[in-house]
């Protein structure tokens, strides 16, 4: 009851009592503006143009000097997941962004980056990487009731109310499980992996071809996990999507 009380009044006051922009704080005018609680302006400086960028096939963060790989990526083990993505790094104007989205509870900017997810996996699919669902990271036991809610299942909701007027339409399948374990926060790279082996687990069938995708990817270890889980579970293709890259 608690947790549905805590979402109804974010989501009574963004609608009902807007504060504006959730970046700048300018007054929105306009539907679109008003939906994504973002001004024109706003929007505009966070526009994605992933078609001027080369990309690591592995970890999906731009290529400054490498061709196809990163150097961190050329100096670890191939993962399991087929493709990766991320979006924006985790600075300035996006960081913020993901900020209030996630600690302020701005629900509107969550329309916004389920847009961004769906620009991601169209930019997949026309370069031959075709999904048959999407699939969130698991949140760690405890989250909701602790923070009140989960950004990732927000997202989720918004992405499947985008979709159906979407290039790429698609559910989403909340189909894996994390078990018990120490927040991956403060870990470091190979602890952060040893923390969610064997966390993860698969809770019903597993789409044939999944696009997974997580808000924030730092070590890239909970992505591993979570492909390598479904891959076991019999994904035969598994691409990953993080919005922003640590």
């Amino acid at each position: 009851m608690g947790t549905l009380f805590s979402y109804s009044i974010s989501f009574f006051r963004e609608w009902c009592f807007g504060i504006g922009c959730g970046l700048c704080g300018r007054p929105l005018i306009g539907a679109v503006e008003y939906r994504y609680g973002l001004c024109q302006d706003c929007q505009e400086e966070l526009s994605l143009d992933l078609y001027d960028d080369s990309r690591c096939a592995r970890c999906g963060r731009p290529l400054i000097s490498e061709r196809n790989c990163c150097m961190t990526c050329r100096q670890r083990d191939p993962p399991p997941q087929d493709i990766a993505l991320t979006l924006y790094p985790y600075q300035g104007t996006a960081k913020k962004l993901l900020e209030t989205y996630k600690f302020h509870r701005n629900l509107h900017l969550g329309w916004f980056l389920a847009k961004g997810l769906l620009e991601g996996a169209r930019y997949l699919a026309e370069r031959g990487f075709l999904f048959d669902a999407w699939v969130p990271v698991p949140p760690r036991p405890g989250k909701i009731k602790e923070k009140g809610w989960d950004q990732i299942a927000t997202i989720s909701r918004y992405i499947t109310k985008l979709s159906s007027s979407s290039q790429v339409s698609m559910p989403v399948v909340s189909c894996l499980e994390r078990l018990a374990s120490s927040s991956q926060k403060k870990l470091h790279r190979t602890e952060r992996a040893i923390n969610l082996k064997g966390k993860i687990q698969a809770v019903q069938r597993v789409p044939k071809r999944c696009l997974l995708f997580d808000d924030v990817t730092t070590t890239g270890s909970t992505l591993r996990i979570c492909a390598e889980t479904l891959k076991e579970a019999g994904a035969e293709l598994v691409g990953t999507i993080a919005l922003f890259y640590d």
